[in-house]
């Protein structure tokens, strides 16, 4: 028996991943039986505008708030993808047993990326399907260095 983590990739076995779309007054809507594409259609397709414009209401009038965004739950791996203004968005990846990149860069369990493009989305959302924790996190590093 191996004690070392499964980090999927090949071979993986295929993942369960729950998915829900949050929104600004922090209340969850759970996506049934998620799928990257139905995912990526979910972050193209939500008045996310709307949210923002909330989200930024509240947090004037000092009301609880939450960032509007999707969730993609793998066990104990969270991919939170929160879209911002001009088709970008906020990632933020957590986990309770992180890669040594991630304690290198600092972050124990998390990894914060602002301002990225939608072309990385599918790339993303797919690498946390899959349960490719190294893929999608050497994906979010290169992401963090580089200048929108």
């Amino acid at each position: 028996m191996s004690s070392e983590l499964d980090l999927g990739g090949v071979g993986a076995e295929k993942r369960c991943v729950e998915a829900w779309i949050q929104a600004h007054d922090c209340t969850l809507t759970a996506v049934p039986e998620p799928a990257p594409d139905q995912c990526l259609e979910l972050l193209q397709s939500q008045d996310w505008e709307s949210e923002l414009s909330s989200y930024e209401q509240a947090m004037e009038g000092g009301r609880d708030r939450c960032p509007p965004g999707l969730q993609l739950i793998d066990g104990d791996r969270i991919l939170q993808v929160m879209p911002v203004r001009a088709g970008r968005a906020h990632y933020s990846y957590s986990c309770d047993h992180p890669l040594r990149i991630l304690a290198f860069l600092g972050a124990s369990k998390t990894l914060n990326v602002w301002d990225v493009g939608t072309e990385y989305q599918a790339a993303l959302v797919q690498a946390h399907f899959d349960g490719d924790q190294r893929k999608l996190v050497s994906m979010l590093v290169q992401l963090s260095t580089e200048t929108p």
